[in-house]
């Protein structure tokens, strides 16, 4: 029998060997310690907390690499392996964290607005525009808009609402052209477009990347930020607002207790769904918190249902606190018991 030539044995290991150190195409998510929010939301002439408050978050391996894939699933509770977002949406380190910060930005500007209102305030409030926040991978025109862009306009008409930009283009068919402006480095710029060839579940015509409100406020000089940009994205958003308003009010919601939650937050108030939820109660239970502020299932997202799921499965040292509102949030602060 004809021997096989050593090099062929030698060139599979290499192969095998240099196959763990190249991208898989999968993020893996595991659960991260939240973040107490004390040292980051300052309000000069406030109260103390009274408690915790905590951010929970999802660490990830991004676009992970074989080895690292499978190491983090078998040491790290709460493992998922999901399709790489930052790869479908082809964005660089760069992009993916000017838009981090942007959005952490504008979860800032809510949370102000928001608590100063509820404690009888007026704060004005102007709509500057639409950041991009997500682009479909096969739409054609994508390089077209940047994740730096400000949208201000379509096909000539001043952008007033959210509802005005999903009317714009909800009018539109698969395939039309429309006329973009957009501020780019302080410059007002026109840029055609065509909406998505495919229209969405619900039959409507869609852009090929999504958008988010960009407002400002008016501003009150007792509040301080430090350096919570770093902290992440929208789903900080209800966390940080609750932080604010129990630093301004006079008595503190939370009696001893600590709370961790998650939630991204609109300028109205309500509370929307966000990702991770398995591994944010997971990291929650972990750090020792004794209830975890989560969204109410909607018809897309079960943010509630996941969390219980969560709880029962891994016998998690948690109660829940399941709001649509940061009324309900507040609420539900108000009548949790004495922690002695």
């Amino acid at each position: 029998m004809k021997k096989r030539a050593p090099w062929i044995i030698v060139i599979a290991l290499l192969v095998i060997i240099g196959s763990g150190f190249v991208p898989t195409g999968y993020d893996v998510l595991f659960a991260g310690n939240p973040f107490n929010l004390d040292e980051f939301v300052q309000y000069e002439g406030g109260s103390e907390l009274d408690g915790d408050l905590g951010m929970t978050y999802v660490a990830s391996l991004q676009n992970s690499k074989w080895p690292l894939m499978v190491l983090t699933h078998l040491f790290e509770e709460g493992v998922e392996i999901v399709p790489s977002v930052s790869g479908q949406q082809d964005m660089g380190f760069e992009e993916l964290d000017y838009q981090n910060k942007q959005m952490m930005t504008q979860s800032k500007i809510k949370a102000e607005y928001i608590a100063r209102g509820i404690l009888g305030e007026q704060p004005k409030l102007e709509l500057q525009g639409f950041y991009p926040v997500f682009y479909l991978a096969d739409w054609d025109d994508k390089d077209k808009v940047k994740v730096t862009d400000l949208l201000v306009g379509i096909d000539g008409e001043k952008l007033e609402s959210y509802e005005h930009l999903d009317q714009l283009i909800v009018e539109k068919e698969p395939e039309e052209i429309l006329t973009l402006s957009l501020i780019r480095e302080g410059k007002e710029i026109e840029v055609d477009v065509t909406t998505y060839p495919h229209k969405d579940y619900y039959g409507n015509t869609v852009l090929g990347v999504f958008f988010e409100e960009v407002f400002e406020t008016s501003k009150d000089e007792n509040i301080e930020w430090q350096n919570i940009e770093n902290l992440g994205g929208p789903s900080a958003g209800l966390m940080i607002t609750l932080t604010l308003l129990d630093k301004m009010m006079e008595e503190s919601l939370l009696k001893g207790n600590a709370v961790a939650g998650t939630g991204t937050i609109t300028i109205d108030g309500e509370v929307g769904p966000i990702g991770g939820v398995k591994q944010k109660v997971i990291g929650a239970a972990n750090a020792g918190f004794d209830y975890f502020i989560v969204p109410l299932d909607d018809e897309w997202e079960k943010n509630e249902s996941i969390a219980r799921r969560t709880i029962s499965e891994e016998d998690l040292d948690i109660e829940l606190i399941p709001v649509g509102t940061i009324e309900d949030a507040v609420n539900a602060l108000e009548k949790l018991p004495e922690k002695k």
